[in-house]
């Protein structure tokens, strides 16, 4: 049973029926794993079609159409009793934004100097915003439990924007921040206490973001990042063993590797094998920044082999990185169940607990 926490009363009737179909999507593999009922009520495809899977029609020119009725988003909130919201601008000629939360705690003012958690949403680099519902409702009890100001970035999304355009703007974000270019970041936010936080592809886009900004510490000053948070993180290789739990088509993830590299690249690479080579040379930078690197997982997830090797390869590097590996569940669990994100947050706090002190 999936328990999520989604404001209601700031959507249409129609809305929640969409919310009730995207559930299903992120109980399996996010938007991976529904059945097709949409585009295949059309046609009855003779083989298996991953498009149609994943509610997308492939365009001549190399972009995809998303069926709009399959991902609803709603909009900042304004009176929720976890957390605000409001969307900011951040790059209008790339056409990104953030949606920035600042935790709803008594008192006449809101807490000032929190610290700061960017965040990037998942949705395997094609599908998804900040702005759905799972994601929304997920950030804000974030920005509750952790007692931090959340910039979550709406990133531009493959295959209009292959990689690595996603970690292009989530570094962009980074600036931003450290820049307080929106009002609620100045006044509320601590920057000198900054977390890369990501899940699903996000968390494959925090981790290859944690890297670029290794050689960007003193720019980014006075913004410092005390560490990464990889929940179930997108990573892959060609030798990548998948856990058997029969809820992931092959397909889909070599469509979406597919969709999602640079042209004629492989899917052994660096963006989204951290073992590839060895591993970054920018990791003993990790070490000696004192940077802590939180993983977490389950073993339900068909993407769990791959994500327990990389945190066993972080910490043969002599990076300070902690896990929590749980049995059973599924890809998207810790966003769509609220036992699990309290757990999460629990692993959170824990591993950051001098920066996360109230």
């Amino acid at each position: 049973m999936i328990i999520c926490c989604i404001r209601f009363s700031s959507i249409s009737l129609s809305q929640m029926e969409s919310m009730k179909y995207l559930t299903k999507l992120f109980f399996f593999f996010f938007v991976l794993l529904a059945t097709s009922q949409h585009v295949q009520a059309q046609r009855i495809p003779t083989v298996f079609d991953p498009y149609a899977f994943l509610h997308i029609i492939p365009n001549p020119d190399g972009s995809i159409t998303r069926i709009k009725e399959f991902f609803p988003t709603v909009p900042p909130n304004t009176s929720s009793s976890l957390a605000f919201s409001r969307d900011v601008p951040l790059n209008p000629e790339k056409k990104t934004w953030v949606r920035v939360y600042l935790p709803n705690k008594p008192g006449p003012e809101p807490v000032t100097n929190l610290p700061v958690v960017v965040f990037a949403h998942g949705g395997q680099f094609i599908l998804l915003s900040t702005a759905t519902p799972q994601f929304d409702s997920f950030l804000s009890n974030t920005a509750s439990h952790l007692n931090v100001l959340v910039v979550s970035v709406d990133y531009r999304l493959a295959p209009e924007h292959r990689l690595p355009a996603a970690y292009d703007d989530v570094l962009e974000a980074l600036y931003w921040v450290k820049d307080k270019k929106d009002e609620w970041v100045a006044k509320y936010g601590d920057v000198s206490r900054c977390i890369i936080m990501g899940e699903s592809a996000g968390g494959n886009i925090a981790y290859n973001v944690g890297l670029r900004a290794l050689g960007q510490v003193n720019k980014l000053k006075p913004l410092v990042i005390r560490g990464l948070v990889l929940v179930q993180p997108f990573f892959g290789g060609a030798n990548q063993v998948f856990v058997k739990t029969g809820n992931v088509p092959l397909e889909v993830i070599e469509l979406l590797w597919r969709l999602t590299l640079p042209l004629g690249a492989n899917k052994n690479n660096p963006y989204f094998n951290p073992m590839f080579g060895g591993g970054s040379s920018n990791l003993e930078m990790i070490k000696d920044l004192g940077w802590r690197v939180a993983i977490a997982g389950c073993d339900g997830d068909g993407l769990f082999e791959r994500q327990a090797e990389v945190f066993g390869f972080l910490k043969k590097r002599g990076v300070d990185a902690s896990s929590y590996f749980s049995n059973g569940y599924y890809h998207g669990v810790f966003v769509n169940n609220i036992f699990a994100s309290q757990k999460l947050f629990e692993f959170v706090r824990s591993v950051f607990s001098s920066e996360l002190a109230y």
